[in-house]
């Protein structure tokens, strides 16, 4: 089986349902359940923008449950979202801020990857870059490209700079020395460090990895 499935257009759990009794009647249940493959879904309407709590817990009860594909990562379709509420496009985007940043909202309160919609301007690095910057620091853990052009953009923007790859590495190391030591709150380059700046500083390195890995290093 391949490393991923890609299903669009998932509007709500009975689509989703759909789609697990089509793999099953294909591929039979035990296949299914002993397969690596994982499952990445696009949301690319209203209903399935306000159904995607809904849409993606039962994703993850069915990998729980009934041994359906993990989902992996969640895609937004901008094309066909603005399509379906009869929006028009922009070349800043400001139509879809509400529903990217609800999307982003849901896929972590599942601690799902959220990959961010297309930059269709080919010829616009500079713009693909900043909106690529714009939906790192939102949360989003990538974005599609519509060509071989835009891939090597996507990819230096969503890895963080040297320097906060460092001030990361160094953060995790002093929080697992002052634990080690039983002390609980401490200072870290002048800031007092707690939880939530930790768990930035996991991510930061976790982004990291999965880009190391996309490019085979």
């Amino acid at each position: 089986m391949p490393e991923a499935f890609m299903v669009p257009k998932v509007d709500s759990i009975e689509d989703l349902a759909s789609i697990f009794d089509v793999f099953r009647s294909t591929y039979g249940d035990k296949r299914i359940a002993s397969a690596d493959s994982r499952l990445v879904i696009w949301i690319e309407s209203a209903r399935a923008l306000l159904n995607m709590p809904r849409i993606l817990n039962a994703a993850v009860n069915l990998n729980k449950s009934a041994g359906f594909f993990k989902i992996d990562a969640v895609v937004f379709g901008s094309d066909d979202f603005c399509a379906d509420i009869g929006a028009t496009r922009t070349k800043e985007g400001s139509e879809n801020i509400y529903a990217r940043q609800r999307f982003v909202t849901c896929c972590k309160a599942f601690s799902l990857q959220a990959i961010d919609s297309v930059y269709i301007d080919i010829k616009n690095k500079e713009g693909l870059k900043t909106q690529c910057e714009q939906g790192r620091t939102w949360g989003f853990d990538g974005k599609q490209v519509i060509h071989p052009s835009q891939i090597e953009v996507v990819q230096n923007a969503f890895l963080p700079s040297a320097e906060k790859v460092e001030w990361a590495r160094e953060l995790m190391k002093e929080f697992v020395e002052h634990e080690k030591a039983g002390t609980g709150a401490f200072t870290f380059r002048g800031h007092m460090i707690d939880r939530p700046l930790l768990l930035q500083a996991m991510n930061v390195v976790k982004m990291v990895e999965r880009v190391s890995k996309g490019r085979g290093q």
